[in-house]
């Protein structure tokens, strides 16, 4: 009986520690959640912000930069939304991806054979997978313009020819494309008036732009400030009027964004020549956004 005892006391030992350990597996037990986006050819990492509904308020629990197109992450049972941000060849974030939520739900483990255990709920990731809707740093906007001049006051005739509403105009403008309250660019035009028994009268501007977005960035709101050049042909250098003008202008205009990346865009701007003479120029004009 004796030569028994050391056998004893080392099943009881084995039987204290076994359900010890499976106490401490089951503790360590982890869902991972997989999070995943469609990537741009430009970006050079990501950056990934993960936020948790509190009520009814949302709170930053994770932010993670990755080369990759997922991450893997733990989160306890909750509301979540994530954000992913791309950053391009020259480390600047560029406009991300809408926030996208998703939920975690609790799970119950459920013992089927020893040593197995199976999740009842699954994790619910987002679908579909967000895409990052801008590859560039800055968009370009390419267009044509129906423009039209009234005048206000002076002799409009000595700088833009006879009035008429007979006018087009070629559009070329970069803003910023970062998702800031105001974007900052610049724009290039080139219009022509066209009178009757005349020839077109060629106007050259040059702007700065401030860009403000709203409604989810499908309708902007362009403040502009230039100065620009009038051509006339029919005038000859040696004139009292000259063969240039030269002239300030400020305007407004609103950006429509439609949808396969045209846009709609309605303005209107004043032109000062410095020859003592200003005219409305109104536009309507329609492009594509690059």
């Amino acid at each position: 009986m004796a030569s028994n005892r050391p056998l004893l006391i080392l099943i009881t030992a084995l039987c204290l520690l076994v359900p010890a350990s499976l106490r401490a597996q089951n503790s360590e037990l982890r869902f991972i959640q997989r999070l995943t986006w469609v990537g741009d050819e430009y970006a050079t990492r990501y950056e990934v912000i993960i936020e948790k509904e509190e009520d009814g308020k949302y709170k930053r629990v994770l932010r993670e930069f990755t080369t990759a197109f997922f991450i893997e992450v733990s989160l306890p049972h909750g509301k979540y939304r994530y954000q992913v941000i791309p950053y391009d060849y020259l480390n600047i974030p560029v406009p991300g991806t809408k926030w996208m939520d998703f939920e975690v739900q609790s799970h119950e483990i459920i013992t089927a054979n020893p040593g197995e255990q199976k999740s009842k709920d699954e994790d619910i990731a987002p679908n579909p997978e967000p895409a990052i809707e801008y590859k560039n740093q800055f968009d370009i906007y390419l267009g044509l313009a129906w423009i039209p001049i009234l005048p206000v006051y002076g002799n409009n005739e000595s700088s833009v020819g006879s009035l008429t509403p007979y006018g087009a105009g070629l559009r070329l403008a970069i803003y910023s494309a970062k998702q800031n309250i105001i974007n900052f660019g610049m724009e290039g035009n080139s219009s022509w008036r066209i009178s009757m028994g005349d020839k077109p009268v060629q106007l050259l501007t040059f702007d700065l732009n401030a860009v403000a977005r709203i409604s989810d960035n499908n309708i902007a709101f362009n403040f502009k400030t230039g100065a620009g050049v009038s051509l006339r042909p029919n005038a000859s250098p040696m004139s009292a009027d000259g063969q240039y003008a030269f002239y300030a202008n400020f305007g407004a205009s609103s950006v429509f964004l439609l949808p396969s990346r045209l846009y709609l865009e309605l303005g209107i701007e004043y032109v000062q020549f410095f020859t003592n003479s200003g005219f409305l120029r109104p536009a309507v004009g329609f492009g594509y956004r690059f």
